[in-house]
């Protein structure tokens, strides 16, 4: 049940979000062109529907591949829970993308000159990989801070996804002047599935896979395992 409860929680926060997307970046859709405000409420609202029914399912809710492997190294997770936690992410990602492409099949025939990559992974507004790295890890270690102690603090699966909630919108309408992901999840485990699914209209858009490892995979990772580290010590220490 807690691995099932990883892709469900996992698969309702990839599903909302990619689906405000599709509407925003294609044609043919009741929403069709982008409201920063109404982006934030709907990312936050796919988040913390995703943590509240992780929790409620029994899970621990990582929902993030930087928090697995943070609890791997510092946590004292096992490697076969962390692997098959990466496996329901990874899968999770997979039926995200894959039924956003067959309920918005028309919108995506339609839309021929659209950027269909960034509807499923993030991409920064100006590219400087030494500092889009840096950035990346700085934010989500400050979201993944704020999320952990208010998840220590929450006696409920609906409390925790009020933390989720607001600690997306928070962080995106502060520090977000990147695009970061901060989660390899919502990035580049949906940048394979990108690339597997024969999504209309992709007219040979490719994944740019540098910027996706070393900042999507690479820094949201360490900012994951730092945050994980950062909430343990400071605990101990109370």
């Amino acid at each position: 049940m807690s691995y099932l409860s990883e892709f469900a929680g996992s698969l309702v926060f990839l599903l909302g979000g990619y689906a405000y997307m599709c509407n925003i970046n294609l044609k043919k859709t009741l929403v069709s062109k982008l409201n920063y405000i109404e982006l934030v409420f709907a990312w936050a609202l796919a988040v913390g529907f995703g943590l509240a029914i992780a929790a409620s399912m029994g899970g621990p809710a990582y929902l993030n591949p930087g928090v697995v492997v943070g609890n791997l190294v510092w946590g004292g997770l096992g490697v076969t829970d962390a692997l098959l936690y990466l496996l329901m992410e990874f899968l999770a990602a997979g039926v995200a993308v894959g039924v956003c492409t067959i309920f918005f099949w028309d919108s995506f025939k339609a839309s021929p000159d659209a950027s269909k990559r960034g509807i499923f992974s993030a991409y920064p507004v100006e590219k400087n990989l030494p500092l889009n790295f840096v950035q990346e890890v700085l934010a989500t270690f400050f979201f993944l801070f704020i999320v952990f102690i208010g998840i220590i603090t929450a006696d409920s699966a609906v409390m925790i996804g009020l933390v989720g909630f607001g600690a997306v919108a928070l962080l995106s309408l502060s520090l977000n002047s990147t695009g970061f992901s901060m989660n390899a999840m919502r990035s580049v485990f949906s940048s394979v599935w990108f690339a597997l699914i024969p999504i209309p209209n992709k007219n040979g858009e490719k994944v740019d896979w540098t910027y996706q490892l070393v900042v999507n995979l690479l820094g949201s990772t360490l900012g994951g395992i730092l945050a994980v580290i950062a909430v343990s010590v400071l605990t101990k220490a109370l």
